[in-house]
Formats: C-alpha cells, sequence, structure tokens
C-alpha cells in the first residue's frame, strides 16, 4: 500500500460559511480543497497552495493548525481505494472579506457552505468522522468575528 502525504484547509468566509469543492470527473463528492504535499514543501505551504489551486483563494490568514488524520484514498465511483493511504494534515485558515471563489480546470464547482448545514455535506465518512473532532474549534473561530 502507497502512503501519500497531503495537506488542505478549512477556510472560512463571510458570516460563517466553509469553502467546499467537488472535483471535476470525481464521485460528486464535496471536499475541504486539499492534496499533495511536493517534496521540500512544509504542509502549511502546501495546504494554502492547494487550496490556491482549487479555489482561488490568496492572502490567507492561518488560525489555526488543525492536526492529522489518515484516510483511504477515494476511487471515482466514491469508495475506498484500499492501495493508497492519505495522511492528511489540514489547517484552520480565513479568507479575505468578500473573498470570491474561482475553482480551476480540475474543479467542477467549488461553493461557500453555511457552517450549520456542513457536516451533511462532506462528501466523505472519514473528512466528516474527523470533522466533529475539530467542530467547537471551528466553530469558536466564526464566532471570534
Amino acid at each position: 500500500m502507497d502512503k501519500v502525504c497531503c495537506a488542505g484547509g478549512i477556510v472560512l468566509g463571510d458570516r460563517g460559511t466553509i469553502a467546499m469543492i467537488r472535483n471535476r470527473g470525481g464521485s460528486g463528492a464535496w471536499l475541504f480543497p486539499k492534496g499533495h504535499v511536493e517534496p521540500g514543501e512544509s504542509d502549511e505551504a502546501a495546504a494554502r497552495r492547494e487550496v490556491e489551486e482549487e479555489t482561488g483563494l490568496t492572502n490567507l490568514e492561518c488560525i489555526d493548525d488543525l492536526g492529522t488524520y489518515e484516510r483511504y484514498g477515494m476511487r471515482i465511483d466514491g469508495t475506498d481505494n484500499l492501495d493508497t493511504l492519505k495522511e492528511i494534515h489540514m489547517f484552520l485558515f480565513a479568507a479575505e472579506p468578500h473573498a470570491e471563489l474561482t475553482p480551476s480546470h480540475e474543479i467542477e464547482e467549488a461553493r461557500w457552505v453555511s457552517f450549520s448545514h456542513i457536516v451533511p455535506e462532506i462528501g466523505n465518512v472519514k473528512d466528516r468522522a474527523w470533522f466533529t473532532t475539530v467542530f467547537e474549534r471551528i466553530r469558536h473561530a466564526i464566532q471570534r468575528d
């Protein structure tokens, strides 16, 4: 089994929203922006690069390091790819006020989702389970505004 290091972000927008993406040619699942860490790249730098590549968001404020979790890769049909184990390091970022999402060609769609509706929108069971472990930290960060 291959182990892949990935990094990404929960990106807060205006009025308690969070950026989510849906990959082109994928399962149709809504996910947080994330991707592979390049050799010599820090996890935070990789997370910022992946967020920018997938959502177009730049000048992000890093609010918190949300830690690391593991899950299998996803096949196009949404099932687990048991040949690839991903170690995913996530960060909590805040976008600039009134930031607009401009997804890249690899992303079918990007949208802001209300924090109060985010859990059922997360299209991967392991991502959803991990998110529940940081839910209160994110809620607290939203309330700081």
